[in-house]
């Protein structure tokens, strides 16, 4: 079996927080600039542009200003009629005429949120971050009427046992009020049924943490990106897709299509290979029982990408994934039985 890595992602200890922009533009093909003759010159209208760039877009409701040397006209982007009103008439005070003026109406742009930004309520598959670590929200639960989230046991800062890791969403250099702490994590054994010699183990790489006070989040939902179809590689956040329930089988059906959701690599989805597999995670002595295995031709998990949901094609949570290969072609998971088997019975919508 190839190596397999737990994959959570270390964040330097000098952080430095890159702004989770995307541009909310499709790139069109370069054309010959084909410029109307009119009576302005184009260094006049660029002038004229600069006015309404440096003015109109004061104006509330104003979207963009433009050169468009196809017309040889200034293009003024509105969200409504009333606000078109208002730049005609900026424009007729500063001098720029009718005729080289274009007011569209438009929808505002706004940036594009993707899985590593601030999400509320929080849902799964967004961006965590605990100590030096990123890793991904699982599901959000209840258990016993406690608002929790569920993640990998190894996005703590120890892999079983609770010492109260504190998480952060999407970062605390982001936002510094933590949004939950680890409560349940049960700690690894030796010599428990199908463990191999000389490692610990056990059945789930997963954990709880408790909500705190004040944190909003969606129960049953997690999280779905813009892409048309998975392993595109986007992170941009669309919305979410509400769970169907719980599935609690132990074995998953070789061939059968599975989801996963995560901050690092999206929206992947590849078929059980194995089921029921035993796996040692590659570099300690720890031993997962009973894990399923999932392959792609292609890259359908990376670092960061531990303690995303995995679900069915019929939308239900299937379990938690912990761990792949170094290529990202195949991605292991704890099973939602196997779970709540060691955490206790969850809601999960």
């Amino acid at each position: 079996m190839s190596r397999l890595n737990a994959l959570r992602l270390v964040v330097p200890a000098a952080l430095v927080v890159v702004a989770a922009c995307q541009d909310t533009t499709t790139p069109l093909a370069p054309v010959a600039a084909r410029v109307t003759p009119n009576a302005y010159a184009p260094q006049q209208v660029q002038r004229w542009f600069d006015l309404m760039a440096r003015e109109g877009l004061a104006l509330p409701g104003t979207v963009l200003a433009g050169y468009d040397e196809t017309t040889n006209r200034v293009v003024v982007g509105v969200e409504h009629a009333a606000v078109a009103a208002s730049v005609r008439g900026l424009a007729a005070r500063l001098g720029v005429p009718a005729a080289a003026l274009v007011v569209r109406e438009m929808e505002p742009i706004r940036f594009a949120t993707t899985l590593r930004d601030r999400v509320d309520p929080r849902i799964g598959g967004i961006q965590i971050h605990f100590g030096n670590f990123l890793c991904s929200m699982g599901f959000n639960a209840v258990d016993g009427g406690q608002a929790s989230f569920v993640t990998a046991s190894h996005c703590t800062n120890k892999q079983g046992g609770v010492e109260g890791t504190v998480y952060y969403q999407p970062l605390q250099s982001v936002d510094g009020v933590s949004i939950g702490t680890e409560v349940e994590d049960p700690v690894y054994r030796r010599n428990i049924a199908g463990c191999p010699r000389g490692k610990k183990c056990r059945h789930s790489d997963a954990s709880r943490a408790a909500y705190n006070p004040g944190i909003n989040s969606a129960l049953g939902e997690i999280a779905q990106t813009d892409a048309a179809s998975p392993n595109t590689g986007s992170l941009v956040l669309s919305g979410s897709i509400t769970l169907s329930g719980g599935d609690l089988r132990d074995h998953f059906g070789i061939g059968e299509t599975m989801n996963k959701v995560g901050r690092t690599t999206g929206w992947t989805q590849g078929q059980v290979t194995m089921t029921c597999a035993t796996v040692n995670v590659s570099g300690t002595n720890i031993s997962q029982i009973c894990q399923t295995i999932v392959e792609n031709s292609v890259q359908i998990v990376g670092g960061g990408d531990s303690g995303s949901p995995v679900y069915t094609s019929s939308n239900a949570l299937a379990g938690i994934l912990w761990g792949g290969n170094s290529s990202g072609t195949l991605l292991v998971f704890s099973p939602l039985k196997n779970v709540q088997d060691e955490i206790g019975p969850l809601q999960v919508k």
